[in-house]
């Protein structure tokens, strides 16, 4: 990684099952030179997989290679403190718990809303699905944040949804077509959209806009008067 001449703490932690360490280093060098930091997470899961083969230990899938995003260090706190999933980590485990059966695309967002999700879909101008988003709890997730598994294509590449754009996308587009009153964007796809602004707060901040637009139109009608 390039952390040939810096200062470094190394820290024990036993607060959990696994013993494990945290290593602290500062990016400057001795000699004032500084450690990149580009592409620092890929290039340490490929030192991490060297030293794994190196040592014999259990080698595990890189980020890129598994099909879901592991709960994050913060997520793993609210666990931890609250026994609470994270919204992220429940919509992971409803979408995993219903694709163990046969399912078509229709069948499977009509399950997940009887579950209490909400699902988005985006079109590309071809007509076509390119992008699903969950919500769950007034917070939406694009696919691609939950894992490539729950993507539009994975959904139908790693868990076996049926798709067939004549047969379903008509009945997708009359599933998804739902009022969402409120919830709040994480992440979303590219192309893909989801209702995320509160219908009230939205239109304080239209009813806003255009009383500034008023105003400044006002101003200016003033000063060609004096002119």
């Amino acid at each position: 990684m390039g952390f040939d001449m810096n200062q470094y703490a190394v820290v024990r932690h036993s607060d959990r099952d696994h013993d494990h360490a945290h290593i602290v280093a500062s990016r400057v060098r001795l000699d004032g030179t500084t450690v990149s930091d580009s592409w620092d997470y890929r290039r340490s899961e490929s030192v991490i997989r060297q030293l794994e083969q190196a040592y014999g230990l259990q080698s595990l899938h890189s980020s890129q290679a598994k099909n879901n995003r592991s709960p994050t260090t913060g997520e793993q706190r609210l666990l931890a403190r609250t026994d609470e999933e994270s919204v992220r980590v429940q919509l992971q485990r409803s979408l995993d718990q219903t694709t163990q059966s046969a399912l078509t695309m229709p069948q499977l967002i009509e399950q997940l809303q009887q579950k209490g999700i909400s699902i988005r879909v985006s079109n590309h101008q071809t007509g076509e699905i390119r992008g699903i988003s969950y919500g769950l709890n007034g917070v939406a997730f694009s696919g691609t944040h939950l894992g490539k598994a729950y993507t539009f294509t994975g959904l139908q590449k790693y868990r076996g949804v049926d798709y067939d754009s004549h047969r379903d996308n008509q009945l997708i587009k009359k599933l998804t077509e739902q009022p969402i009153n409120s919830s709040t964007e994480i992440d979303i796809e590219p192309d893909s959209f989801v209702q995320v602004s509160n219908t009230g707060e939205s239109q304080r901040n239209d009813n806003a806009a255009k009383n500034r637009q008023k105003s400044k139109s006002e101003k200016y009608q003033q000063r060609e008067l004096e002119l």
